[in-house]
């Protein structure tokens, strides 16, 4: 009673915050690092055929030497790997009908590209899966790479369990401080919405780790969201989850990386086209973590507010306080970097547990809205 209303209101507050947001990450993100699918009702006896499609719209000879080379070279009994070539170097499309002579479960495919008839990902995708000749269709990119021979078998596993397989894929590990916040951004908003389909809400999912049955893609007219070319995985897997049919792979070892293209103007612009799909997106998808940044906001207020305000004795418990919250996200933190083989972000995680809401709070604010027609 010695710090009056205003004291105790603020004490109140700053208790009632921990308590909530403690709550949120180990009810809700740490389930990630806990969940085992095998306790899930199995629905097949085993994996099944799959069909890797991957779009490729540059004449990437490096690609085809690294990261289709991993593809290609999968353990796993019974795949095929359709490349869906947009563009026109005939020696390029040669040169990857070659692979064949070594891989003959690759399937190329080419569309020629014009600039009067502009081709998306989301139209490469479409003839990709429509020449797949398995049942069970995996998507990626070329700018992601397996983490390990195994990232198909892994995933192909979660088809026992479900009509549509999410997994994770994480960015490519750089140095300097904006690979850190890259690889933070896509590490908090897939742990957002991997912990959302571990509930059976599903809404998101990574357009380099998706798997799902054709028939489910011909039930929705595939990707059919004609007036958007960005986040048509996400819409895409809106239309055909439901509470049961949905499997998360969630192994160290059944991860991908994906590299950048450029630095904070490009990163930057990316995020803001892809924020525009959240507009398409249930009204409940994104209230935990709009919900989570509200509190942690109000959190580091009163933190700051006690430090400046109150009385010594005050300000030690606010720190004890701010220093139990962040060992409890440290927790489920380093939990869940193990579980997605994400390393190098744990020691400055600190770091962007601060700025995040700023960073997500300025992104909402200046993304445009003439972007929701915008080619990506």
């Amino acid at each position: 009673m010695a710090y009056g209303s205003v004291g105790i209101a603020l004490g109140a507050a700053i208790i009632a915050l921990l308590i909530v947001q403690i709550a949120l990450h180990l009810g809700i993100y740490g389930r990630i690092a806990s969940f085992r699918l095998m306790n899930r009702k199995q629905i097949r006896d085993k994996e099944p055929a799959i069909s890797v499609v991957v779009p490729l719209f540059a004449e990437d000879a490096n690609y085809l030497d690294t990261s289709l080379t991993t593809l290609l070279t999968q353990d796993y009994a019974k795949f095929e790997v359709v490349v869906v070539y947009v563009g026109n170097s005939d020696d390029f499309f040669a040169d990857i009908q070659s692979l064949q002579r070594l891989y003959p479960h690759l399937s190329p495919v080419h569309i020629d590209y014009s600039p009067h008839y502009p081709v998306s990902t989301k139209i490469a995708l479409n003839v990709g899966i429509k020449s797949a000749k398995y049942d069970f269709v995996i998507t990626t990119s070329p700018d992601a790479t397996p983490s390990s021979e195994r990232w198909l078998s892994l995933l192909a596993k979660g088809f026992m369990y479900g009509d549509i397989v999410l997994g994770y894929c994480g960015v490519a590990r750089q140095g300097g401080f904006k690979n850190f916040i890259f690889r933070e951004y896509q590490f908090t908003d897939s742990v957002a919405w991997l912990a959302s389909a571990i509930r059976h809400r599903t809404y998101s999912a990574s357009r380099n780790a998706l798997g799902f049955k054709k028939c489910l893609y011909f039930d929705v007219r595939g990707f059919n969201h004609l007036n958007m070319n960005v986040g048509e995985n996400d819409l895409f897997v809106q239309q055909i989850a439901t509470q049961n049919n949905v499997s998360v792979v969630l192994s160290p070892r059944a991860t991908c990386t994906e590299r950048t293209w450029g630095g904070w103007e490009w990163w930057w612009h990316r995020i803001k086209l892809l924020q525009t799909t959240h507009h398409y997106y249930p009204k409940w998808a994104m209230a935990p973590m709009i919900a989570e940044l509200t509190i942690r906001t109000l959190f580091f207020a009163s933190i700051v507010m006690a430090l400046v305000f109150m009385p010594w004795e005050f300000k030690i418990a606010a720190i004890i306080v701010a220093l139990l919250r962040y060992f409890v996200i440290m927790f489920v933190v380093v939990r869940n970097c193990r579980r997605l083989g994400e390393g190098g972000i744990i020691a400055m995680h600190f770091i962007y547990d601060i700025i995040e809401p700023i960073l997500r709070l300025t992104i909402a604010l200046t993304s445009n809205k003439k972007h929701r027609k915008s080619w990506f």
